[in-house]
């Protein structure tokens, strides 16, 4: 073998990587893994880009080649926990990035992946060690960066502002032109004049930024900012050009989810009504659009002594997905596998109860209750009733404008909310949730708690008492004050939360009337 040839090959692959030419690297790995099947760079970067194609199943498949190979390959071990992850396998996950750390005490890169997946799950005093451990193993500026951007989101999630400010500006300083900082300190900053040194920085910084995501990420600060100092017009400009940049990015399609939802609604009317679950868990599912209140509902309710805060979960989905025998990179979306579906029976009920069941083993609670905040579980209400009788519904209402003007000014993390960046995509989504709430209140009748945000902050009292009396929680006083609530928090909420319940979000869409004709002609 000729050492220099393969150390010339790695460096092209790993090149091909960092590019971000994922396809490339996947065909150049592949070919490579054949040539030299002992060398395990080939497989870890091969296993990388295919994961960031979003080939998680065939990422893990070279992977367990490669510890077939070597056993005690702490890389392997890592990249293992991390695919897991990324799949919310979180206990296999933690298996994998604790094997590694335990073959290598001070290995930076488990730490930072068992860092995140603790704050994850909760666990912020496991997630505060481990990151400030992989911290101090930490010898170059980009490993830096990466370390203090997860602190700075452990903090920010936890409410610990200042010190999360901290380690953005920590990025900042480092690498200039890395905006995800930037967008970060603009959520927890109030902007209140135009001089303000942070926006000017961030101005100053357009003339520089070439590369789109960073710019997204920029327009997206600078748009919060301009709204904060009641700047709209300039504020929606900068909103519109990130926007346009996401939009294209994900490239949504809407008649996905056009053709998925009247099939959702198919196969729960021909699904066996009479032989449910016996599952005995109360999970409390929280759901709506996105920017309905959802953030701010969970808080009320698991202030409650008898309420754990599970957060946004995907487990509902990744169940569904099960009993689908769905993966995302044999099928082109979900509608595809629900089409030929005639109807989802008992067997298909106790698979997905398992998968939801097996994944809440991550959270140590001792609580009666679990909540479970994802909106988009609003797509499965029907089956969830089915697969968790006990489970409790609280549909968040809110104003429609409301609603998609708050969608439309904020980068969410990953493509799921794809629909969000584009006023006609938007408008033709809210219709389309809007019409299956109607179906599954229908369908469901009293067993769906449909709670108007507006109301919630109007008469948060008497709200309160009505929302845990559906929960059959009985009254805690904690529920009244939800700013007070630790549970971190890891929404384009949280800064919102961490502040007293406030009216002025009420109606804020009026601000930037005249941006909107296109989307008040879809949904009003």
């Amino acid at each position: 073998m000729d050492k220099k040839y393969v150390e010339n090959q790695a460096s092209i692959l790993i090149n091909h990587y960092n590019s971000k030419r994922f396809t490339t690297a996947v065909q150049k790995g592949k070919v490579m893994i054949k040539k030299f099947p002992n060398q395990l760079i080939f497989y870890n970067a091969t296993a990388l880009s295919l994961s960031a194609l979003g080939k998680n199943y065939e990422a893990i498949d070279i992977l367990k080649v490669a510890l077939n190979l070597s056993p005690k390959n702490i890389y392997v071990l890592n990249n293992l926990g991390l695919i897991r992850s990324n799949l919310n396998q979180n206990r296999e996950a933690r298996e994998y990035l604790e094997r590694a750390i335990s073959i290598k005490e001070n290995f930076m890169d488990a730490l930072l992946n068992l860092g995140n997946l603790d704050l994850k799950e909760g666990k912020t005093e496991s997630a505060k060690k481990n990151l400030y451990k992989a911290l101090e193993q930490s010898n170059s500026s980009d490993t830096d960066i990466t370390i203090n951007m997860a602190l700075g989101n452990m903090h920010q999630q936890m409410g610990n502002f200042e010190k999360a400010k901290k380690n953005f500006e920590i990025v900042s300083k480092i690498d200039q032109g890395n905006t995800a900082a930037d967008k970060s300190i603009s959520t927890m900053h109030r902007y209140l004049k135009s001089d303000d040194p942070h926006l000017i920085l961030m101005i100053k910084k357009l003339e520089k930024i070439k590369d789109d995501e960073n710019l997204k990420l920029l327009y997206f600060a600078i748009g919060k900012a301009y709204e904060d100092i009641e700047n709209y017009k300039e504020s929606f400009k900068y909103l519109e050009l990130g926007n346009n940049i996401a939009d294209k990015q994900i490239n949504y399609n809407t008649d996905n989810d056009k053709n998925l939802f009247p099939e959702i609604k198919r196969i729960f009317k021909t699904s066996i009504k009479n032989k449910i679950t016996d599952s005995n868990k109360k999970i409390i599912f929280i759901l709506g659009m996105p920017r309905s209140g959802t953030t701010l509902v969970e808080q009320v309710v698991s202030s409650h002594k008898n309420v754990y805060g599970g957060g946004e979960l995907s487990y509902m989905e990744d169940a569904i997905k099960k009993m689908l025998n769905y993966k995302a990179e044999k099928s082109k979306n979900l509608y595809e596998s629900f089409k030929n579906l005639p109807c989802f029976d008992y067997k298909d009920l106790k698979i997905a109860e398992l998968e939801y069941t097996e994944k809440l083993k991550s959270h140590v609670y001792n609580e009666e209750f679990i909540t479970d905040k994802a909106p988009l579980n609003f797509r499965w209400i029907g089956f969830i009733k089915l697969i968790f009788p006990n489970s409790k519904i609280i549909h968040c209402c809110r104003n429609s404008m409301d609603i998609c003007y708050s969608n439309f000014k904020n980068s969410f993390s990953g493509s799921s909310l794809g629909f969000c960046y584009n006023m006609k995509k938007l408008g033709n989504y809210f219709n389309m949730y809007k019409n299956l709430m109607s179906f599954w209140n229908n369908e469901l009748k009293d067993k769906i708690y449909n709670l108007s945000y507006e109301n919630l902050i109007i008469n948060k009292d008497e709200e309160v008492k009505k929302l845990l009396n559906f929960c059959s929680l009985d009254w805690d006083e904690n529920c009244l004050n939800p700013h007070k609530n630790k549970k971190p928090v890891g929404t384009a909420s949280l800064a919102q939360i961490r502040a007293p319940i406030y009216r002025s979000s009420i109606n804020k869409w009026k601000n930037v009337d005249d941006e909107l004709n296109d989307l008040k002609k879809i949904i009003l």
